[in-house]
């Protein structure tokens, strides 16, 4: 598989999954009549928030919930350290690396 469809399922696996249990997400339309979803609109952006589970944004989220995010950011930082055919230095890549580590840190109990 090439690297950047595989950084790219990864990025999109970190971003899916890592908003904090709760949390409102965002929904809006780009200029090109896109919409886009995320944890923060862009600055000035006319946004609606949504919340993704029809809980509180204060609920905490489940120890089985922690785990199965710690699983699986920890696999993503596994997947992205075994292509073999991706630059060190890649921006896109360290970027995922980043991601994945710090949503390790966030989930789960080092």
């Amino acid at each position: 598989m090439d690297w950047r469809l595989t950084t790219s399922l990864i990025l999109a696996l970190l971003l899916a999954t890592s908003t904090t249990y709760g949390n409102a997400i965002y929904r809006w339309t780009d200029a090109q009549g896109r919409t886009h979803y995320g944890d923060e609109p862009p600055p000035g952006q006319n946004a609606e928030r949504i919340h993704t589970d029809g809980r509180r944004a204060s609920s905490s989220p489940s120890e089985r919930v922690r785990q199965i995010r710690c699983r699986d950011f920890r696999g993503a930082l596994d997947q992205l350290d075994a292509l073999e055919d991706v630059e060190p230095d890649n921006p896109r890549w360290l970027a995922a690396r980043e991601l994945a580590k710090r949503r390790i840190d966030q989930w789960c109990d080092n």
